[in-house]
């Protein structure tokens, strides 16, 4: 990293990612002095996406909620995206072989692996799904409530399928079943997007919203530290430099927030009892799709992904097409090579003849989706932490994992601006930080 222009600012931001660079850009636009500090070379954590030749690839599938909060705090920012709407009605994978998924209730009535009465049972179940209050439900696992909604099989796998879909996670002995219920609805009443350029339009309207508004961002900058005092909180660099600040917010994972606070108990518990949400992915980039029909395919009695993004929006020359296969991973261990056979075996069913047509491929055996699942045994998301870290006057929390409010993107974007907000209320020390020597 460069040597710093300036030790001193109202508020640094430790993390670039949806939550840093939204927290960034709402202070700098509100007239604070803003520093954010990554890391790695490039801004945008997850959120960024790569280049492989011509196209652009998203790091493993993302489509953004147009109910559930981002798309409000993009347009307060002026931050101009388009996508568009995928076309949920496709097939699944049971039992090795390609059945019809039911895309609307309509198309139910087409299922031909659901008995008549299994048939009607889900329409009822549909309506309960998109009628139930989330918060109702929050402190219900998703096993308990699906297994408490039918004793059949088929309906039971296919409720799996919806949550997965739906939050991403894998793990339904774990997760409350609000998430689900929440995200499905604003699906099932606004659909979700899939972005023309992917998720780096996102990342590059942010920062450059930021920028623009006076923010500045130092990138290869490496935290090591972070202490507060009554009038200030320190930042300490791994090449020797250090910041003053009257605010901090940590927009990390909580491993890494708890490691640059290691004597904050709370951080140290929340970091020690955090369930990540991960998934492998494939990614791929054909010349050709042998089977151009077959666009959105999920796994049903496997936790299986495969959407053609390339088939709703732009992400490189006509012609081609990028390709996300997606296995939802349960929590703890993984076989990476075994999940990469799934992942290929899954586009020989769907794509049979891919590999002739392939330009680019890329594995990630173990993508962190979510920094922390949101637990029945917690209360769902009223049991992450706040936005004002327990016990501190200066130090605030931004990401995926912080907040009663949103999931995925919606909750760092969230927190990203509720952090930002209640920073704002620091007064700047001016005198306190100029009378400071760097150490």
């Amino acid at each position: 990293m460069n040597q710093l222009t300036t030790t001193s600012v109202h508020t640094a931001v430790i993390g670039s990612g949806l939550a840093g660079l939204t927290a960034a850009a709402t202070l700098a636009r509100a007239g604070k002095s803003v520093l954010l500090l990554e890391k790695a070379r490039r801004i945008g954590g997850r959120a960024l996406s790569q280049q492989r030749g011509d196209f652009t690839l998203n790091l493993g599938p993302h489509a953004l909620y147009v109910g559930g909060g981002a798309p409000d705090i993009l347009a307060e920012l002026g931050i101009a995206w388009t996508g568009h709407k995928p076309d949920l009605r496709g097939s699944a994978v049971y039992q090795n072989r390609l059945v019809p998924m039911p895309g609307v209730p309509q198309d139910l009535l087409a299922t031909h692996w659901l008995t008549p009465a299994e048939k009607a049972a889900m329409m009822r179940l549909l309506w309960r799904i998109t009628h139930t209050p989330p918060e109702s439900v929050a402190g219900i696992s998703l096993a308990d409530w699906v297994n408490g909604q039918t004793r059949s099989a088929a309906l039971r796998h296919f409720l799996h399928l919806l949550a997965r879909t739906a939050t991403y996670a894998n793990a339904p002995e774990l997760a409350s079943t609000a998430i689900f219920l929440r995200q499905f609805q604003l699906a099932y009443r606004h659909n979700v997007r899939y972005l023309d350029g992917g998720w780096q339009t996102l990342v590059d309207g942010l920062r450059a919203a930021a920028e623009t508004a006076g923010a500045t961002m130092h990138t290869g900058a490496r935290v090591m530290a972070v202490r507060e005092h009554p009038t200030h909180a320190t930042i300490f660099l791994a090449d020797g430099q250090s910041i003053q600040a009257t605010a901090v917010i940590l927009a990390v994972d909580p491993q890494t927030a708890s490691q640059l606070l290691p004597e904050h108990e709370q951080l140290r518990q929340w970091a020690a009892t955090a369930v990540p949400v991960r998934a492998a992915c494939l990614d791929v980039v054909l010349r050709h799709v042998p089977h151009p029909d077959r666009r959105y395919v999920l796994g049903l009695d496997q936790p299986l992904y495969f959407s053609n993004h390339s088939a709703v929006a732009r992400f490189g020359p006509d012609g081609g097409s990028v390709i996300h296969v997606a296995k939802y991973l349960p929590p703890g261990a993984s076989d990476a090579a075994q999940d990469e056979a799934e992942l290929e075996a899954m586009l020989d069913l769907v794509q049979p003849g891919w590999r002739t047509e392939l330009i680019e491929r890329r594995f990630l055996p173990h993508m962190t989706v979510v920094n922390d699942l949101a637990r029945a045994e917690n209360g769902g998301l009223h049991g992450r932490p706040g936005y004002a870290l327990p016990h501190s006057q200066r130090l605030y929390l931004a990401g995926d994992w912080v907040g009663p409010q949103g999931w995925l993107a919606d909750a760092a974007l969230l927190s990203g601006k509720q952090a930002a907000e209640l920073t704002q209320e620091q007064r700047l020390e001016i005198g306190a930080i100029s009378n400071l020597h760097p150490l």
